[in-house]
């Protein structure tokens, strides 16, 4: 009981500092790192609240850049329809967006709890490596942030968790939930679908070793064909319309492999002990690995199943090791359970009576560390875009009506821009907007505005005949009205 009490205590503990380091960023609109998908998430759930509340039918604001219009299907999109489902009743705030997001960090912590008293039944254990979790720098940023990465590793998370509690209690409904959180995180990523194998795993291993009937082997193979379906048939419909996508194509795509060098060491010696890992964690990780390298400490048919996890996990990282370069640092939130629980070995494996206070300030130096390591990423200076669109959003979002179509540049993104003046339209980037490109905009796809940081194609002799005038202008950013297209047709 009175271990009980103190893992909970400590796992609250983590939740409730957490909610108090990220207190100032829940209503803080989106700014810094990786603001490209934050953008189109908010843009899809914006979508689905004023055009098209179909789940089917994700659209950004870029009307030249989507399939159909801005169509733009990814990732099945029941993040960002629910989002908006919230927000048609309690308002349009990111505040609802943050606050959403944020809960689902809360059941990964919790998941990872349950899922460490299901393998070893050490609650103090568990609630510790859910603390080292918490504050693991990456998924502190990301869990406040809309990024449907976060919900699908909490659906890994508690697809694991019901896994490993139907291989202790044989109970067949436990492994049929097992399934549909595979299925889900699928859905929300289609990357963490690989860990299907831990599934097909424990199968093949409880026929082969166990001797489970071959009826029980045949109702896990069809509840695992039944959750296909919905994936498969999404990624079908969808994919389609991707075009090139690097993500695809993976190391595929003009590899040079001392570029391959240099990512990896980089994955390895920065990412890994500062990013994904607390810095004051490694020591239990490195602890932990020595051990699992000696040792066996999972049950025979968990170590199948973990290991098949962890090396479908590293030939992910192999085949995208390209795309995600020294960048995409959720590429590589699928590790995160595999390093936490290296991390749950080494802290299992401590002798807590000698030198506790040296370990006790190892735990409280992971909020510390991960606070000022990640709140400089909510900067301005770290969007990658001017300046002066964030700075003065609200009169770049009040100068024109919301529902005009708009001509805007430059913005690589195709979602940036728009989301921070929320208005739709047409995105281009580079300075590179020929003049009958205006003209057909205008006569044929109602654009009645342009927002422009570029002076190359503002004053260019071929667009000035199509502006009207000057509405605004903030720093770099003028806002014109475009002449009315009765006056082209003249």
């Amino acid at each position: 009981m009175q271990e009980s009490r103190s893992a909970l205590l400590i796992v609250l503990a983590s939740m409730m500092i957490s909610i108090g380091a990220h207190w100032t960023i829940f209503n803080t609109d989106l700014i810094g790192v990786h603001l490209w998908r934050q953008s189109q998430n908010e843009w899809y759930v914006r979508n689905f609240m004023r055009e098209d509340n179909n789940i089917l039918n994700p659209r950004i604001p870029a009307h030249n850049l989507g399939s159909k219009g801005n169509l733009l299907r990814y990732e099945f999109p029941l993040m960002q329809w629910s989002i908006a489902q919230v927000k048609q009743f309690v308002g349009d705030s990111i505040w609802v967006t943050r606050s959403m997001m944020f809960l689902i960090g809360l059941f990964c912590i919790w998941g990872i709890y349950l899922l460490l008293v299901q393998i070893w039944s050490q609650k103090i254990v568990a609630a510790l490596t859910a603390w080292t979790f918490c504050y693991s720098p990456v998924f502190y940023y990301y869990m406040i942030n809309p990024m449907s990465d976060i919900w699908a590793l909490c659906a890994q998370i508690w697809m694991m968790v019901w896994l490993v509690k139907f291989i202790r209690t044989q109970k067949f409904s436990h492994f049929i939930w097992s399934a549909v959180f595979l299925m889900l995180a699928g859905l929300f990523k289609l990357p963490f679908f690989m860990f299907g194998i831990m599934l097909l795993t424990e199968s093949f291993y409880a026929y082969l070793r166990i001797n489970h009937s071959s009826s029980i082997l045949l109702k896990k193979l069809f509840v695992l064909f039944a959750i296909t379906i919905p994936v498969a048939a999404w990624y079908i419909f969808a994919i389609k319309d991707w075009g090139y996508m690097g993500v695809l194509k993976g190391v595929t795509v003009q590899a040079n492999l001392s570029d391959l060098f240099v990512y990896f060491k980089f994955a390895l010696f920065h990412w890994l002990p500062l990013h994904l890992v607390n810095v004051f964690a490694m020591i239990f990780l490195l602890i932990g690995t020595w051990i699992l390298i000696r040792r066996k400490v999972f049950t025979p048919s968990l170590s199948w199943i973990f290991s098949a996890g962890l090396i479908i996990t590293l030939l992910y990282y192999v085949y995208e090791i390209n795309m995600i370069a020294k960048v995409h640092d959720y590429y590589m939130l699928p590790f995160l359970v595999w390093l936490h629980l290296g991390i749950a070995v080494g802290i299992r494996s401590i002798d807590w009576a000698k030198s506790r206070f040296l370990w006790q300030i190892l735990f409280i130096g992971m909020p510390v560390y991960t606070y000022f390591k990640i709140m400089p990423f909510w900067n301005i200076n770290r969007n990658g875009y001017k300046k002066d669109w964030f700075n003065y959003s609200a009169d770049l979002k009040s100068v024109v009506p919301r529902d005009s179509l708009c001509i805007i540049l430059n913005d690589n993104s195709g979602v940036v821009v728009p989301y921070v003046i929320d208005h739709q339209g047409y995105v281009f980037d580079k300075d590179d907007l020929p003049a009958m490109w205006v003209e057909d905009m205008i006569l044929h796809r109602r654009a009645t505005y342009m927002y422009s940081d570029s002076r190359i194609v503002d004053t260019s002799a071929g667009v000035v005949p199509f502006i009207d005038s000057l509405l605004l202008e903030k720093g770099e950013v003028r806002v014109f009205r475009l002449v009315d297209k009765i006056k082209i047709q003249r």
